[in-house]
């Protein structure tokens, strides 16, 4: 059986994965819906909602990113220390 901090690392992994996507996934419909159903909708508030979602759906990008960084970075402890010791 595995160590439960092993596990506990591992789950985490998981689960800062499972956020990442989530967080990518926020703004996309969104910002699908005003790009492309919204096609024929123009003007400065157009534009402004257009050009606001594409800056929060970089901004959300770069912080699943992060999180993705740091499962990778858990799953690298967890496997590092599941190795056995010489």
């Amino acid at each position: 059986m595995a160590d439960p901090e092993i596990q506990a690392q591992q789950q985490r992994a998981t689960q800062l994965r499972a956020l990442a996507n989530h967080i990518d996934s926020l703004v996309s419909k969104p910002n699908k819906y005003s790009t492309e159903t919204m096609k024929k909708w123009a003007g400065p508030n157009a534009t402004q909602v257009r050009g606001d979602l594409a800056g929060w759906k970089t901004k959300c990008h770069t912080v699943a990113e992060a999180l993705r960084t740091a499962a990778k970075d858990a799953d690298k402890a967890a496997e590092d220390a599941s190795k056995p010791k010489k």
